[in-house]
This record gives C-alpha cells, structure tokens and sequence, in this order.
C-alpha cells in the first residue's frame, strides 16, 4: 500500500509539472483579427498597399524586429496560430504554425501575431486547408 502512495504521489507530481510547462507554453504566442480599415502603423499601412498589387499571390506577411507578424491572406475565412516546441533527433525547434481556412473569393483574413521572441521562434510554417473539420481539429 505504502508503495503504491508513493507512486501516486510522483505520478501526480510529475503530471502538474507537465501541465504548467504546457500553460507557459500557451503564453508564448498570441493573435487577433485585424481589419485593414483599423490604425495601423505605417510600415504596415504600406506593406497592406503593396500586398494588393499581387493580385495571384494568396497569402502574404510581413514580420517585424519586436516579436509580431502580419498576415494577410486573401481568399481564406479563417486563421488560428499555434507554438510548436519539438525535439526530432536531438535537434531543438520552436516554430509558429499559421494554419489558414479557405474561403470563398471575396474572403479575406488579416490577423496580427505576437510573440516572445526570447522564447520562440525560428521559423514560421504557414499551412491551408479547405476542410473546416481539419481546421477545427474535429471540435465542431
């Protein structure tokens, strides 16, 4: 019985340490919903100006030095962001995965992400998908 307490104890222990590295992790990256007609900064107003002259590019960004990216995309409905740690054969990532929903061709998304660029990211992996049960992870 003794044993088994024991067991208990670091089994709870160690499942409380996994939890509020997890939540750390959820506070590294962050996004909202833009719309062009908001104030924006002018390097963004003008980056915006220059993305409409590309009338086949779809998706389009624009990062800054401070921890925050842009993206633009036309023709998609949706956004959401997620902060991907990994460890692949002894080789340390920490990437931002922009997943972007597509929509009809009036559609367009712009969302602004910020995140702790002491903590995060080398790279920026932008994915699409038409299925929205893809999209919603099978939530909805």
């Amino acid at each position: 019985m003794k044993q088994f307490s024991v067991i208990l104890l670091l089994s709870l222990y160690i499942l409380s340490g996994c939890n509020i590295e997890q939540q750390i992790d959820q506070n590294v990256v962050d996004y909202e919903y833009l719309s062009k007609d908001e104030e924006l900064p002018q390097d963004v107003q003008q980056w915006l100006m220059n993305v409409d002259a590309y009338k086949d590019e779809m998706v389009h960004s624009f990062e800054k030095n401070d921890g925050v990216i842009y993206i633009y995309a036309k023709e998609h409905k949706k956004a959401k962001v997620a902060y991907i740690d990994e460890n692949i054969d002894g080789q340390h990532t920490k990437n931002i995965k922009i997943t972007l929903l597509k929509g009809d061709s009036q559609d367009t998304v712009f969302v602004k992400i910020s995140y702790d660029s002491d903590l995060c990211c080398e790279t920026q992996i932008i994915d699409d998908t038409d299925d929205e049960d893809e999209f919603y992870d099978g939530a909805r």
